[in-house]
């Protein structure tokens, strides 16, 4: 026998306390020893992150990040000090592990992921945790595990407010649903802050990045309920949470990972206000309306049916006639990312527009609309 196959005299005495919880024996310390997670980010997120799966056992843990330590960062990114300022996160970030538990090992990436390494970045491991700062890292991981069918622990954190999801989770020999299923498109650059332009409360990352090391502890050992087909919100001021279940939990289909430069990109879709005139101006246009079933069996201004999660496999559906393409939904949201994607892969060959406002603008100055047709 291994010592990969048995724990230690000395792992006994480390993991004591864990050992004495019910339903919680030596098979579930010794899944954590044997699992090789990779946390993607080393930053207020994956400071707690690292620290705790370290400290849990976890037998082998990559550390993906290519940013250095700045004076910023020390109020919530808690593996660093002054000294630091300067040094790769990765690589001082290994250290302090090392010293936090010496027999777990540990493979530093000190680079940035992207469309050309995160196959072969992310092949060697079991579980993936991100602790990325940015959308475009969260949607390439989030596609790659899909394609690669690995399990994705997201987190994010924004000023006052966190999330926790646990992604692609095998459930009945059936995968749970993954990031696009909440966020099927990336949001245009600028639309939403970063936590370098709207900052985060410090200690925030810190108990999201907890949260999310107790799925990846639940997952591998098998233990409670994780955070699957549904998100864990955690507002900090009112210490207030809930648990929004994801209305389709049909896995969203990933046929591809798409270039990371693809993401994110800014937005040059037109909008069109309908406010007078409206039955006339809607009649020039091909209506495509990107709302749920739900929504559109409520009221609908009529066109064909392409909800958002279908649009990158049913655009062919669109035909090519003579009436300029308008996308339509409730608020005016879905339908400019759907009109964005629309044109990226049509090349940009067509013009397309959004209906500014959606439905509800029309309902909110009074104007009268049929049910669904």
């Amino acid at each position: 026998m291994t010592s990969h196959e048995f724990l230690s005299q000395t792992e006994w005495l480390r993991y004591k306390r864990h050992l004495q919880l019910p339903g919680f024996d030596e098979n579930a310390q010794m899944a954590l020893k044997k699992s090789k997670v990779l946390v993607v980010g080393a930053g207020g997120l994956g400071c707690p992150i690292l620290l705790y799966l370290a400290a849990a056992g976890i037998g082998k843990i990559g550390i993906v990040d290519f940013d250095v330590i700045n004076i910023e960062n020390l109020h919530r990114q808690i593996l660093y000090n002054e000294s630091d300022v300067g040094r790769h996160k990765a690589i001082v970030a290994s250290e302090k592990i090392k010293i936090l538990h010496p027999f777990v090992h540990i493979e530093v990436f000190n680079l940035a992921i992207d469309y050309e390494n995160v196959r072969s970045i992310l092949f060697d491991y079991d579980v993936i945790v991100d602790g990325s700062d940015n959308f475009a890292t969260r949607y390439l991981l989030n596609d790659a595990c899909v394609i690669m069918d690995k399990p994705y622990i997201y987190g994010a954190v924004f000023q006052y407010e966190g999330q926790v999801s646990s992604f692609n989770v095998l459930l009945n020999n059936k995968r749970s649903c993954n990031y696009r299923n909440i966020y099927p498109v990336p949001p245009e650059t600028g639309v939403i802050p970063s936590c370098a332009e709207g900052g985060v409360l410090g200690v925030l990352p810190g108990i999201i990045g907890c949260v999310q090391a107790l799925e990846v502890i639940k997952l591998i050992t098998g233990l409670g309920e994780l955070i699957v087909n549904s998100t864990w919100i955690f507002d900090s001021l009112s210490m207030e949470s809930q648990k929004i279940n994801i209305s389709n939990p049909i896995p969203f289909r990933i046929s591809d990972i798409i270039p990371i430069q693809n993401f994110c990109i800014p937005s040059v879709i037109n909008e069109i206000e309908c406010y007078e005139d409206w039955e006339e101006k809607l009649k020039n246009f091909q209506l495509i309306d990107v709302r749920t079933v739900e929504e559109r069996n409520t009221i609908s201004l009529g066109g064909m049916h392409i909800p958002m999660n279908s649009i990158k496999e049913e655009f062919n559906k669109i035909h090519d006639n003579k009436k300029e393409i308008l996308f339509y939904c409730q608020t005016g949201m879905r339908s400019k990312q759907a009109a964005q994607i629309f044109q990226q892969l049509t090349e940009g060959k067509k013009i397309v527009y959004s209906l500014k406002g959606g439905i509800a603008s029309l309902k909110n100055v009074g104007l009268i609309f049929s049910k669904k047709d």
